[in-house]
């Protein structure tokens, strides 16, 4: 419990707006939701007043306690609609995350008013309008998963088409402007990745915070309509693993550079090491791998959590986007040793691991894995330190969130 938890005060009534599913956890905002979700509701120093995560249509309804989720209308949105979204301070692209039934649901829970609201994702506005939350008395806490238009901006230079690309340059712009007014108008922004806490300190000076967020291993919920990946210790520790789906513009960038670069590499060198595709489309975007090539598709959680902690290491050569890797939380949460560049550990300094990945070399990250593959005892001693530094980072944010929220409402009241 922390410090201001345990201190006495009371009960600190908190409505919460998120995007994503915390129950089966598969893209960044389904697990930092599932992460801060969790770590609210287990505080004594708060009570949650209304729990809302928005879905996509075909999502499952989420079964996590107390969480009401809603699925997108499926309805084409006519451009009137669209027009009225943007004039409410929403992203366009949050459109397809847009719920009636939310939006009613929502505007009602907030009319009660509660001590405090969190909105968790920019994506979380679709049902509620920027307006009512910067104009409102309720103070607010923004939690900020990356810097959007950063993100909007890398992703247009990967598109094909201009038409495309100009359309994400001036989504970019318009996020710009909402980040801009939610990082000035909250009473707190909880950033992921303490860099982007650094990029945007101009707009939120000392209200501005950066908790990398905690996973607990224990959280991991199985997927049972998965096929399971046989279990072959001897195999598992040979997988050298990369975690995406090439439907994200950056994670297919970083498959297409080790299909076509590292992956060849590892072969001239005759490295022992298996490089391990998982995620939704691989095997399609691949097609047929090399010899030391295997993609597994989409992998249930815990059979991800088991190729985790048994791997040779996890791969991030990734050089687009922004914002904290949830991938690389969710390797460093495991244990695995991991291999990535300096944009993929970005906000991971606590965990004291140098960027082994040059994409400029591929012969010298092939040595490395090489090296790793034929010291098992380098490859043990490697995931003790990750575990150490992980379970001390844990330590150290424990609580971390509840304490900004309660400071949050003191400094409004004050």
């Amino acid at each position: 419990m922390s410090e201001l938890a345990a201190s006495g005060r009371a009960v600190l009534r908190v409505f919460y707006i998120g995007a994503g599913d915390p129950v089966a956890p598969r893209s960044g905002m389904d697990v930092v939701a599932r992460a801060h979700i969790g770590e609210l509701a287990g505080s004594p120093a708060v009570a949650l007043t209304g729990v809302f995560v928005t879905l996509p249509a075909d999502a499952p309804a989420p079964a996590f306690g107390g969480v009401t989720g809603y699925r997108a209308d499926t309805r084409t949105p006519s451009k009137a609609r669209k027009l009225a979204h943007l004039l409410s301070g929403k992203l366009l692209m949050s459109i397809g995350f847009v719920s009636t039934p939310a939006r009613q649901a929502i505007s009602a829970g907030l009319a009660a008013g509660p001590d405090l609201i969190v909105v968790d994702h920019i994506q979380a506005l679709a049902n509620v309008s920027m307006w009512r939350l910067v104009l409102g008395r309720t103070p607010f806490v923004f939690i900020a998963h990356n810097v959007t238009p950063d993100t909007l901006v890398d992703g247009a230079r990967l598109r094909k088409s201009r038409l495309s690309a100009l359309f994400l340059r001036i989504e970019a712009v318009q996020a710009w402007l909402i980040e801009a007014l939610l990082l000035r108008r909250a009473a707190r922004t909880v950033f992921i990745s303490d860099s982007d806490a650094r990029q945007y300190r101009g707009l939120t000076g000392a209200r501005g915070v950066a908790l990398c967020p905690v996973i607990n291993r224990a959280d991991v919920a199985p997927v049972s309509a998965t096929l399971p990946v046989p279990q072959d210790i001897a195999r598992d520790r040979r997988r050298v693993l990369f975690i995406g789906s090439p439907g994200f513009p950056p994670n297919r960038a970083a498959i297409d550079w080790i299909t076509r670069s590292l992956a060849p590499a590892l072969l001239a060198l005759d490295a022992p090491a298996i490089v391990t595709f998982i995620g939704k489309g691989t095997r399609d975007h691949i097609g047929t791998p090399a010899a030391n090539v295997e993609t597994l598709g989409f992998v249930a959680d815990d059979e991800m959590e088991r190729l985790l902690g048994t791997c040779l290491c996890m791969l991030s050569p990734v050089v687009h986007g922004s914002g904290l890797k949830i991938k690389m939380l969710e390797a460093f949460a495991a244990g695995a040793p991991v291999m990535a560049t300096p944009l993929s550990l970005q906000g991971f300094d606590f965990m004291g691991v140098d960027a082994a990945l040059d994409l400029d070399r591929p012969e010298a990250a092939a040595r490395h894995i090489l090296a790793l593959a034929q010291d098992p005892a380098a490859v043990e001693a490697a995931r003790t330190q990750v575990r150490e530094r992980w379970a001390a980072h844990s330590r150290q944010r424990e609580g971390a969130l509840v304490d900004t929220l309660i400071d949050a409402r003191a400094t409004r009241a004050g």
